[in-house]
């Protein structure tokens, strides 16, 4: 069974042609815990499908999202039921959540129905999506590929139509590298645009929610449900006379081949549309890269004081590669955060005054193809290492200075293939980046 989209689901249940309760039901009998969903909430989802009956029975529907199965990633709360964060430790321990995290309470009152939480990679690090306690999801465009992370299960149980929309979470990539893997459209919003009360922090410099949909249509109505705006329909900006920065530094460094060629298509196809990106310099992106890569790092550091508590867990235990990683963090001091703190906050004012000129920033999403999944299954080898480094360098600079950016799919040869097409803006300019994004998904519905 392969969900509509919101508008469409919408559209149905105005006219009365199906109701929530049967779409949810129909649903429920194909979807199991497994490699995408952790666990499944069918009786929350059932109460919550209930009343979207009632209310558009009465003539009184919520927003768009009323009705709507929706997926959560396992890193938001949800009151009754633990969040493990793709941890088995946690699991263990199985303490549940005392209420539902703001953005999850958001969700409820524009009327969404809560299908269950979905897999993830271990407490949220790696890009690539693997998991050493459960079993990885399948990229929905290329199985012998990894689906990307750590938003893995969100994003395979959207690509599969398993349900609508699903919300994920991005400290470094993590909701648009799953998005860019599996030909879907992904925001990841300002920092501070939605409130992270009820999610387990990974890096509260860093973190963010976003959603993850087949469309930008539907992105967006998740996206302003997520923030208590109800779940309205988007209404693009005008973008006439727009300035558009293609940066060639970092960003279009060592490229796989597809990438670069979906690339080239989407600049091909702003311009088309009157919005030709500029070729431009951009040192101060290399530069970030190099703080953020840094070991230890800003992320890393905070990482250890959310989870430093959970690393001695014995059993279950956890993947050494993530402990060795959060470990890092104790080396720092606090003069050690409190520079990187103030780093931050400089390299971000340079980057800003580095694209003065320009309202857009367009990217690669991820300089190479989703990596297969034999060449990164040892742990241990270097190629694991060096395979994540590469899926999160270009998304993870958007994190680092606080923007709104969305990743839409890019054509290669005329085909929808796992390659996405990154668009950034300065912060709270979450409409511009998706109507930009809109101009890109409209030119690949007309090719196809």
């Amino acid at each position: 069974m392969a969900l509509p989209t919101i508008l469409d689901l919408a559209m149905a249940y105005r006219r009365g042609r199906s109701r929530p309760s049967d779409v949810l039901e129909a649903l429920l009998a194909v979807l199991h815990p497994g490699p995408t969903f952790r666990f499944v909430t069918a009786t929350r989802a059932r109460a919550q499908a209930v009343a979207a009956d009632a209310r558009f029975a009465r003539g009184r529907p919520r927003g768009l999202l009323d009705g709507v199965p929706i997926a959560l990633k396992d890193l938001i709360d949800t009151s009754g039921d633990v969040t493990t964060v793709g941890s088995a430790a946690l699991a263990a321990i199985g303490k549940a959540a005392s209420e539902d995290a703001d953005v999850a309470r958001a969700l409820d009152a524009a009327g969404a129905v809560f299908v269950g939480k979905t897999t993830m990679t271990e407490l949220a690090f790696s890009g690539l999506g693997l998991n050493q306690h459960a079993p990885v999801p399948v990229n929905a465009l290329d199985p012998t590929r990894v689906p990307g992370g750590s938003s893995s299960g969100s994003a395979v149980a959207v690509a599969r139509g398993e349900v609508s929309v699903a919300v994920g979470s991005d400290t470094g990539g993590s909701v648009r590298i799953p998005a860019a893997f599996n030909g879907l459209v992904g925001l990841k919003p300002s920092r501070g645009a939605l409130s992270m009360h009820g999610v387990a922090p990974v890096s509260r410099t860093l973190d963010t929610l976003g959603p993850l949909a087949r469309g930008v249509a539907d992105a967006w109505v998740l996206w302003s449900a997520m923030r208590g705006e109800g779940g309205w329909p988007f209404a693009p900006h005008d973008l006439e006379g727009l300035r558009i920065a293609a940066p060639v530094d970092l960003w279009r460094d060592d490229l796989d081949a597809d990438v670069a060629a979906g690339f080239a298509w989407g600049v091909d196809a702003l311009a088309r549309a009157g919005l030709a990106p500029q070729d431009v310099e951009g040192a101060v992106l290399t530069e970030i890269d190099a703080v953020y890569a840094a070991a230890p790092g800003l992320g890393t550091i905070e990482a250890l004081a959310g989870f430093g508590w959970l690393l001695d867990a014995r059993e279950p235990g956890i993947d050494p590669r993530v402990v060795r990683r959060i470990r890092a963090g104790a080396a720092a001091t606090g003069a050690d955060l409190a520079r990187l703190l103030a780093e931050r906050e400089r390299l971000e004012r340079a980057f800003w005054r580095a694209f003065e000129g320009y309202d857009v920033l367009v990217a690669p999403t991820v300089a190479c193809l989703p990596p297969r999944l034999e060449d990164v299954a040892d742990p241990d080898a270097p190629s694991f290492a060096t395979s994540n480094a590469r899926v999160v360098r270009n998304p993870r600079v958007a994190n680092y200075v606080g923007a709104p950016a969305a990743t839409v799919p890019a054509l290669v040869d005329g085909l929808r293939a796992p390659v996405g097409f990154m668009v950034m803006a300065r912060p709270g300019h979450e409409r511009l980046v998706m109507s930009v994004a809109t101009v890109l998904e409209v030119a690949a519905a007309q090719a196809a």
